[in-house]
């Protein structure tokens, strides 16, 4: 098991930083829809059911020709 240190910090009712060794996230939503977004992906989910959705984010710039 390793050591694991997270901090939340809470902006109104809905929003909350986030910060772990990882970097930081955004998680927006309450009880219904939550929906958190950090440097690699973005997770939609309804807590409390299971269901979820990640989308990679992919940093580089593809050009299409």
């Amino acid at each position: 098991m390793g050591l694991k240190i997270k901090k939340s910090i809470k902006l109104g009712k809905f929003v909350k930083i986030n910060a772990n060794k990882t970097g930081p996230s955004v998680t927006v939503g309450g009880k219904k829809v939550k929906v958190t977004v950090n440097k690699k992906k973005v997770t939609a989910s309804l807590p409390g059911t299971g269901i979820s959705y990640d989308a990679k984010i992919d940093g580089k710039n593809k050009k299409e020709k």
